[in-house]
């Protein structure tokens, strides 16, 4: 019984270490290499995103954005799901699906030329993450600054 305990305690402690690593992943860099127009309200996009990821392999799926201004949505962004390699940074080549909201219209999108509409943009973002051992967790972030995410697009 005292062995049991001991290893439920040191598989415990491991997976509380190696638990603490997911809040250290980061985007070290991001940038758009293709766009092309899907139909008349949409956009297909070849992303570049550089990950650095000190925690285990993660499967990402489900991934989608909601992109709002004063609480209207703009548009939704999906990204095909890929498999982040563990304990490295790496360059993932993603490919996205834009479709703005059928009440947005142009005048809305030539508004992002604006700096100050663009700093009052919010983004919704879900992503659902899957460990080797089959623990999977979605996620949720509401209300990000889409001048946060796009300070990446900055670097490289």
């Amino acid at each position: 019984m005292r062995r049991i305990a001991v290893l439920f305690m040191a598989a415990a402690l491991l997976c509380v270490t190696g638990c603490g690593k997911f809040t250290q992943i980061k985007v070290n860099s991001a940038k758009i290499e293709n766009v092309s127009p899907n139909g008349l309200r949409g956009l297909n996009a070849d992303l570049a995103v550089e990950i650095d990821n000190p925690a285990i392999q993660i499967k990402l799926s489900d991934m989608k954005a909601v992109l709002k201004y004063s609480g209207k949505v703009l548009g939704n962004v999906t990204v095909d799901p890929f498999t982040m390699k563990g304990r490295t940074a790496h360059t993932y080549h993603l490919k996205a699906k834009v479709k703005l909201d059928k009440d947005v219209s142009l005048y809305d999108m030539l508004m992002f030329l604006d700096k100050d509409y663009m700093d009052k943009c919010k983004v919704d973002i879900t992503v659902k993450g899957k460990l080797r051992g089959g623990l999977s967790k979605t996620m949720t972030k509401k209300d990000i600054p889409l001048k946060k995410l796009l300070k990446y697009a900055d670097k490289k």
